[in-house]
């Protein structure tokens, strides 16, 4: 039996941010919304219908067993699978997408394909969330935790290789895993975390790191660093 979308839920999918849609039990698209449309590079985001990752006009057709892998895993085991996918798009433009695959259940509660949903990571700020929680374990628990932010600041514009050590920098990394990475010496790295404080006004690493999350940066992801596809199931 050919599996078709009941018209209240391409209705939700049409609403919710991010890429929607679902597929039937050989992988074979039976919806998608605009959003995965556009980036797939299809006419119409109906064009999917009917076809597979395999057929779709954009370079990750490359990944396309990868993607079957995890539908086929998610309908076996009943449970959901996140996936961080990093690639470039019909357009040409890299971008890194969180996924989640569940189960599509029919009204009998039989896994008839598997639902979709995809937000992209310049719209997260999971690293802006930890430190703001960070923030707020400090206060009294009385104490409402509320932050005033000048949204209003001038933007501070880093060049490329700034971009690429503060994201670094952010998530951990020492200018010894830096200067490999970037393929730079480590006394060129220290040299850009010195421009990176003079430039947010900070007195420490430390420092520079905080006002970084103030910002905002603890969303942004430099496209220099999208250059190898990726489909990788993560932990829950």
């Amino acid at each position: 039996m050919k599996e078709s979308v009941p018209p209240s839920l391409m209705h939700i999918f049409n609403q919710l941010p991010g890429c929607w849609g679902c597929k039937d039990l050989n992988s074979t698209f039976v919806y998608a919304n605009k959003e995965y449309g556009n980036i797939i590079g299809v006419e119409h985001h109906l064009d999917c219908v009917g076809r597979t990752d395999f057929d779709m006009p954009s370079p990750t057709i490359e990944c396309a067993e990868h993607f079957q892998e995890q539908d086929q895993q998610v309908i076996v085991s009943g449970q959901r699978l996140r996936i961080l996918d990093i690639h470039p798009y019909s357009d040409g433009t890299w971008r890194a997408h969180l996924f989640t695959k569940m189960p599509w259940r029919n009204d009998d509660n039989k896994i008839i394909g598997t639902i979709f949903s995809g937000i992209e990571l310049k719209d997260t700020a999971l690293l802006e969330a930890g430190h703001w929680i960070c923030r707020a374990a400090g206060l009294n628990p009385k104490e409402q935790a509320s932050f005033n932010i000048d949204l209003h600041n001038s933007p501070i514009k880093l060049n490329t290789r700034e971009s690429e050590v503060l994201f670094l920098l952010l998530y951990g990394k020492k200018p010894q895993y830096i200067a490999k990475v970037l393929n730079l010496s480590v006394k060129t790295i220290e040299n850009y975390v010195l421009r990176l404080r003079e430039k947010f006004n900070a007195n420490t690493k430390g420092e520079l790191l905080d006002l970084a999350l103030d910002h905002g940066y603890g969303s942004h992801i430099p496209p220099s660093m999208l250059k190898q596809q990726l489909s990788v199931i993560l932990k829950e």
